[in-house]
C-alpha cells in the first residue's frame, strides 16, 4: 500500500493523523483508491457524506477539502472513533451511527463509500457483501435516490470480485449512470472506484 503510514495504532496520510483500531476498518488500499479522487475534488461548502465510515479518513478527508462533512457507519466503534479523529484533526464531522441510510436524513452533493464488496458469507461484516457481494452495494443504490443531491456524485469502492457488469446494472436500475474512474491490480482482484451520479 503507498500513500500512507502505519505506525502502531496511528496512521498518517498528509497533514492527517488518524487513530485506528483493530476493531474497525482502518484506511486500505481501496480507501486511498477514494482519497486519490477526493483529492482532485472541490468540495468547498459541498455536503458531504462518508457513507460506511469505519475509522474516519475519508469523512476527515473531505472536511480538510472544505466539504460540511456527516459520516455514518453501522458499527458504533467505527462512529465513536471518527468522531474522535475529526476531533484529532481539528475539523467538524457529524459521526452518526446508521445501517446505511435509516438514521441520515437530507442529500448530499458528494457521497464517498466504500462498502462490504467482498463475495464471502460468515466473514467479519467490515468486508462481507454476502455470497455475491454485491448485497449492501444494492441496498445503498435502492435508497441513494432519496440522498444524493440533483447535480450531486458518489464515488463508491468494489472489487472485480464483486462483479463490474453486475454493479453498473444495478446503478442503472435505480436511475443512475456508472463510469469507473479509478482503478488499481492489487494480488488477486482489481480494485475499481465508480462515479454514480443520476441520469444515464
Amino acid at each position: 500500500m503507498t500513500g500512507g503510514l502505519f505506525d502502531g495504532l496511528k496512521f498518517y496520510y498528509n497533514d492527517i493523523t488518524l487513530e485506528i483500531s483493530e476493531s474497525v476498518y482502518g484506511p486500505a488500499e481501496d480507501s486511498l483508491l477514494l482519497a486519490k479522487r477526493i483529492e482532485i475534488e472541490d468540495l468547498a461548502g459541498k455536503r458531504c457524506l462518508d457513507m460506511g465510515c469505519g475509522s474516519g479518513f475519508l469523512a476527515v478527508l473531505m472536511a480538510k477539502r472544505g466539504g460540511a462533512v456527516a459520516a455514518a457507519d453501522i458499527d458504533p466503534q467505527a462512529a465513536a472513533l471518527t468522531a474522535r479523529n475529526a476531533r484529532l484533526n481539528n475539523v467538524s464531522v457529524t459521526a452518526t451511527v446508521s445501517d446505511l441510510f435509516s438514521s441520515v436524513s437530507g442529500s448530499y452533493d458528494f457521497i464517498a463509500f466504500n462498502p462490504p464488496y467482498l463475495p464471502v458469507e460468515g466473514e467479519s461484516r467490515q468486508w462481507s457483501g454476502g455470497p455475491s457481494g454485491r448485497d449492501v452495494i444494492e441496498k445503498f443504490l435502492q435508497h441513494l435516490p432519496q440522498h444524493l443531491a440533483e447535480n450531486g456524485k458518489v464515488m463508491m469502492a468494489f472489487s472485480s470480485l464483486t462483479g463490474e457488469k453486475e454493479v453498473k446494472e444495478l446503478a442503472e436500475e435505480n436511475g443512475f449512470s456508472f463510469s469507473v474512474a479509478e482503478r488499481q491490480k492489487v494480488s488477486w482482484e482489481e480494485l475499481i472506484v465508480a462515479e454514480i451520479k443520476f441520469g444515464k
